[in-house]
């Protein structure tokens, strides 16, 4: 092969793949905004630990928006940020995840039997969400439908997340759902040897007795207005968990934190030889986020006024709720995370130097996230304070 064709394919492979990171960015971009919107109203209800997937939320709702349209599609737009781009760019950004060796995720939209869906719809489902849609029975075999839908969602999350779906209306007409499944090895291992029970102080002066995990080393690291923040990479540095520990009397320093206050997070940090405690901790959530929604201004898809018709001629749709569901597990060798999300339609009418020291002891509540490095992807985000 010349130089010369050489160059050529050179040039071509980083032009796609530049283009293939514009194209994630809308959506990296939606899926934070999402996170912080509505993580403060998860948090607002919930006041111990909370733990969700804002990318499992997001490809799932995606798929019910390409079905929208009128005042509909319009409200959706104006409450999330988002336009129709988000769809290609969906699907960019599941692509490049999957690259990762640590994060899988994938779509289904299940039907009843017998319902015609627009040629555009199944199109969009195809190109932009990998996903093609099955017929089920759901009207006379409500319970064998439902199985079903449970066991790709148990399998697609390793068995993490199981019935998904606890009750199923016979007279539902479609279901859309979305699986996420993450698990990857820290960079830097905690020693099985050094983790001790220590005290975690959940409210004032109480506390519980927890596994500990300690360690010292190089970390990305930050205070601002009081509140530190280290980043903890997994091998191969593409994922990383960002940590974000407020001051033990003043656990409402991360009540208000959105995007910008992420990001300023991110550009502060510099190399820290840090003095790290974090627990061991196991977490499993379920949320119905109907409510999150409406709160966000998607109001007109759950009612009788919902307009699905881009989805199908045949009936009137609208959104029943969004049924979201979580795990997680940090130990000293990895991190494991699925989150799974149903969305259920029914009819409706350099060089070694000495670095600055910090100390970081996870020893009260605090923030993490998962997040993808190239893309700036928040993937999961959640509150840990053993309530």
């Amino acid at each position: 092969m010349s130089a010369k064709i050489l160059r050529v394919i050179l040039v071509a492979a980083a032009v796609l793949a530049l283009s293939s990171s514009s194209f994630a960015s809308e959506a990296s971009e939606a899926v934070n905004n999402f996170a912080f919107m509505a993580g403060k109203i998860i948090m607002s209800d919930s006041p111990g630990n909370f733990f969700f997937s804002p990318y499992s939320i997001m490809s799932a709702f995606g798929m019910a928006y390409a079905g929208s349209a009128g005042d509909t599609a319009r409200e959706i737009e104006s409450s999330l940020g988002i336009t129709q781009g988000i769809h290609e760019s969906l699907g960019a950004l599941t692509r490049d995840l999957d690259k990762s060796g640590c994060v899988s995720s994938a779509n289904r939209v299940w039907l009843k039997n017998g319902l015609k869906l627009r040629k555009s719809y199944t199109d969009s489902l195809r190109l932009n969400y990998s996903s093609t849609p099955k017929e089920l029975d759901i009207k006379r075999r409500t319970e064998e439908a439902r199985a079903e839908i449970n066991d790709w969602v148990s399998a697609k999350t390793h068995g993490r997340i199981k019935n998904l779906i606890q009750n199923l209306d016979p007279y539902t007409s479609m279901v859309i759902t979305n699986a996420v499944y993450f698990n990857a090895e820290w960079r830097d291992k905690f020693p099985k040897s050094e983790t001790t029970k220590e005290k975690f102080y959940t409210v004032g002066d109480n506390f519980k007795e927890v596994d500990m995990m300690k360690q010292g080393g190089d970390f990305s690291y930050c205070e601002k207005d009081g509140v530190k923040v280290i980043a903890l990479p997994y091998k191969g540095g593409r994922l990383s968990m960002i940590a974000a520990l407020p001051p033990k009397d003043n656990p409402d320093a991360l009540k208000d934190i959105d995007a910008g206050t992420f990001t300023g997070w991110l550009e502060a940090m510099s190399v820290y030889d840090v003095d790290l405690w974090l627990p061991k901790f196991r977490t499993e959530e379920r949320y119905e986020l109907k409510k999150v929604f409406e709160a966000l201004g998607v109001k007109r898809a759950f009612t009788d006024d919902a307009d699905f018709s881009g989805i199908t001629g045949d009936e009137p749709l609208k959104a029943d709720n969004v049924i979201h569901q979580t795990f997680i597990e940090v130990d000293e060798e990895k991190t494991e995370a699925a989150a799974a999300t149903a969305i259920p339609m029914m009819v409706g009418s350099a060089m070694p130097m000495e670095r600055p020291r910090a100390e970081f002891h996870a020893d009260h509540p605090f923030m993490y996230f998962i997040r993808d490095n190239e893309t700036g992807t928040i993937l999961f985000m959640g509150y840990q304070a053993f309530m």
